[in-house]
């Protein structure tokens, strides 16, 4: 599966505040192999979660197009915040 980014993901991953969590491509392409679970957001986009610390989550928003990953975003959430109960 070829992983492709939106312009806005790609500016994101320069941003200082994401770069402390040292999130990178290598990061979330290697996360979303990893992904079995058909999580949504309440959009209908798909998303996984990734434990960049410990105190905090990484949360990847995704969609599937033509058997292709496309990263709409990303973003840091406090551990716990995303989390089903």
């Amino acid at each position: 599966m070829k992983v492709n980014y939106t312009r806005h993901a790609e500016d994101k991953l320069e941003r200082p505040d994401i770069r402390k969590f040292k999130v990178s491509k290598k990061l979330i392409e290697n996360s979303l192999s990893k992904s079995k679970q058909e999580s949504r957001t309440k959009y209908g986009e798909f998303f996984y979660l990734v434990r960049v610390s410990t105190k905090h989550d990484l949360r990847i928003i995704y969609d599937i197009i033509d058997n292709n990953i496309r990263v709409i975003t990303f973003h840091i959430a406090r551990k716990g915040r995303y989390d089903k109960t």
